[in-house]
C-alpha cells in the first residue's frame, strides 16, 4: 500500500490507472466468468479512498474504480451499434465509454457522501459500504434505472449462494458481496472480528441455501420428468429460439422464411406442447396490417387446444408504436394483450434525439411510448402469466405485482443486437434471481439465445445454447410460497444498511470517549 501511495502522489496518471484497472479487474467476478477471488482487488482503491484528504479526492479514487468496473462489464451496450450499420465502428468506444462513465458516477457519489473529515478509517469504511448499498439501488430508478452489473449477481456462481436472494434480493446480495471484499482492510485495521463477520456471513447463508435445496424433491427437466406427483401432469411450454439475424428481421423479403422456421420449431417433435412461446418481436410486422398472416401463422404452430405467445409491435390509438406482446388461441383470436412498460433508453427511446441522430440505427426515428397496465395474461391450463420483455426482467422487486402472484414468469427478448458477448449471459443470470427472488418459475425465449427455464428456487430445468436454432420442451414447476423478498420486498435490504450505518456511528462515538478519556488522564 506505501508504494502505490507514493505512486499515485508523484505520478496521478498511474494512480488513476490502478484505480480503474482495479475496478475492471474485481469486474471479473461477476457473471458469466465468476473469478470471484477478482473481487478483492477493489481494496486497492478502497484503500486509497478511506485515506483520501478531501471527499473529491475519496469520489475520484472510487469513481475511477467504477469506470473500470463498468468498462468491463458493459462494454457489450456498443456492440449494438454496428449491427446494422458496420461502418459505426468507431462509435463503439466512445459509447462503451460514456456509458460505464455515467454507471461510475455513483461510486463516486457514494464515496462522497460516506466521506466524513473526522471519522477514522474504520468508521468511513463501514459508511462506504453502507452508503454504496443505497446508491447501488438508486440505479433502479434513476434516469429510468440501468441495475445493470450489480455486485450481488456474483452469487449466482453457485445455487446455494444464490438461495439467499430470496430472503434480501440482489440489493442486500451486493451489500454482501462488497462487505466480504473489504474484509481484508477491516483485518488490516485492526477490526478482526468485523472482518471475520463479513466473511461469515455469506458463507453461513449459503449453507443455509444448500440445506433449502436439499429439502426439495428435484426439478423436473427438459429430459428428465419430476419425481413429484403433483408436476406429473404439469402444463407443458414449447420456449421456441429462431436464431434470426437482427440484419434479416426486418426484411419483407425473408419474413416467410422466418415464419415458417419459427412455425416448424413449433411443431417439431412428438409433443403436443400446451403453450408455446417465441421470443420478442417475433413476428416483424404490424398485427394491424398483417391480420390474415398472422392469423394463419398462429394456426399453423399450435395444436387445436393451444396457445401461441409471442412478440409483436403495434401502434396504440394515437399511432404510437407499443413494444408488446400477445397472446393468441389456436383459431387466431386475441386472448391478451401486454404492453412493454420499462423503455430501454436509447434503445426503444431517445432522450436529446435532436443531438444523437446516430442512434435512429438502433431506436428507429420514432420512440416507442410505455404501456400502462400490467395485467398479467391469462393462459388456460396455466394460469396467470406475467409478461417481461426484454430488460424489464433486470428490476428487482418490480417484477410483478405482490397482491397478485402469477403462476409463471414469462420473458421474451431479443440479444442479436449483443452478439456472442457477455451481454446475453449476464442477461439470463439476472432473470435466474428474479426466479429465486420472487419464488416464481420463469420462461425465457431469446431470439438468439439464451433461452431457459427455471423453477421458483433457480434451478435451471434446460437451455439453448448461444446462437443455436431450436426449441426446449418445459413441464412448468409448481409456483412457490412466497419467500421472504417476495413478501416484503428490499425491507431486508434497508436493514442492512441502516444496521451498517448504526455501527459506523457506535464506532466513531467509542473512539471519540476513548480519546476522550485518554486525553483527561
Amino acid at each position: 500500500m506505501q508504494l502505490l501511495d507514493k505512486l499515485r502522489t508523484k505520478h496521478r496518471f498511474w494512480g488513476v490507472s490502478i484505480d480503474v484497472l482495479s475496478g475492471a479487474g474485481a469486474s471479473l467476478a461477476l457473471p458469466p466468468l465468476f473469478i470471484l477471488p477478482a473481487l478483492f482487488l477493489l481494496g486497492i482503491p478502497v484503500w486509497q479512498a478511506i485515506h483520501a484528504p478531501s471527499r473529491l479526492a475519496a469520489a475520484r479514487i472510487f469513481g475511477a474504480a467504477g469506470l473500470g468496473w463498468f468498462l468491463a462489464s458493459t462494454f457489450w451496450v456498443s456492440h449494438a451499434l454496428i449491427v446494422e450499420a458496420s461502418s459505426l465502428w468507431v462509435l463503439t468506444p466512445f459509447v462503451a465509454l460514456a456509458l460505464a462513465f455515467i454507471l461510475a458516477l455513483f461510486w463516486a457519489v457514494a464515496a462522497a457522501l460516506s466521506w466524513t473529515q473526522y471519522g477514522s478509517a474504520v468508521v468511513r469504511l463501514l459508511c462506504l459500504i453502507a452508503v454504496f448499498g443505497v446508491t447501488e439501488w438508486s440505479r433502479s430508478f434513476v434516469a429510468t434505472g440501468f441495475p445493470w452489473s450489480l455486485m450481488g449477481g456474483l452469487f449466482a456462481v453457485h445455487l446455494g449462494s444464490l438461495q439467499m436472494a430470496s430472503v434480501m434480493g440482489v440489493y442486500g446480495l451486493t451489500l454482501l458481496a462488497f462487505g466480504a471484499a473489504m474484509a481484508p482492510l477491516f483485518w488490516i485495521l485492526s477490526a478482526r472480528g468485523l472482518a471475520l463477520l463479513l466473511v461469515m456471513i455469506p458463507l453461513l447463508g449459503t449453507g443455509w441455501g444448500v440445506l433449502r435445496l436439499d429439502s426439495q424433491l428435484p426439478a423436473p427437466s427438459a429430459t428428465a420428468p419430476s419425481t413429484d406427483a403433483s408436476s406429473a401432469n404439469a402444463p407443458e411450454a414449447r420456449l421456441v429460439q429462431p436464431v434470426v439475424p437482427q440484419n434479416d428481421k426486418w426484411n419483407r423479403q425473408k419474413r416467410p422464411a422466418h415464419l415458417a422456421s419459427l412455425i416448424a420449431l413449433s411443431q417439431t417433435g412428438s409433443n403436443s406442447p400446451d403453450f408455446v412461446i417465441w421470443p420478442e418481436t417475433a413476428f416483424a410486422g404490424l398485427p394491424s396490417q398483417n391480420r390474415k398472416l398472422l392469423a394463419d401463422t398462429v394456426r399453423a404452430a399450435t395444436h387445436s387446444d393451444g396457445f401461441l405467445l409471442t412478440g409483436i409491435p403495434r401502434f396504440n390509438a394515437a399511432s404510437q408504436p407499443l413494444n408488446s406482446a400477445y397472446l393468441f388461441d389456436h383459431q387466431g383470436g386475441v386472448r391478451g394483450v401486454y404492453d412493454k412498460q420499462h423503455l430501454v433508453p436509447f434503445g426503444e427511446y431517445v432522450p436529446f434525439r435532436s443531438w444523437l441522430p446516430f442512434l435512429d440505427i438502433i431506436a428507429g426515428p420514432a420512440d416507442f411510448v410505455a404501456g400502462t397496465q400490467n395485467r398479467p395474461l391469462s393462459v388456460p391450463g396455466v394460469g396467470q402469466v406475467q409478461m417481461l420483455i426484454c430488460y424489464e426482467v433486470i428490476f428487482a422487486g418490480r417484477v410483478i405485482d405482490r397482491q397478485n402472484r402469477p403462476d409463471v414468469m414469462v420473458n421474451v427478448t431479443n440479444d442479436a443486437w449483443f452478439g456472442a458477448t457477455i451481454g446475453p449471459w449476464q442477461h439470463l443470470y439476472q432473470a435466474q434471481m428474479r426466479a429465486v427472488e420472487e419464488g416464481v418459475p420463469l420462461l425465457r425465449a431469446a431470439n438468439t439465445g439464451i433461452s431457459a427455464a427455471f423453477d421458483g428456487f433457480g434451478r435451471q430445468l434446460g437451455s439453448i445454447p448461444l446462437g443455436v436454432r431450436g426449441y426446449l420442451d418445459i413441464p412448468i414447476p409448481p409456483v412457490l410460497t412466497a419467500p421472504l423478498f417476495a413478501r416484503f420486498g428490499n425491507a431486508v435490504f434497508f436493514a442492512l444498511c441502516f444496521f451498517i450505518g448504526g455501527s459506523a456511528w457506535l464506532v466513531h462515538v467509542r473512539r471519540r470517549q476513548v480519546n476522550s478519556s485518554d486525553a483527561q488522564a
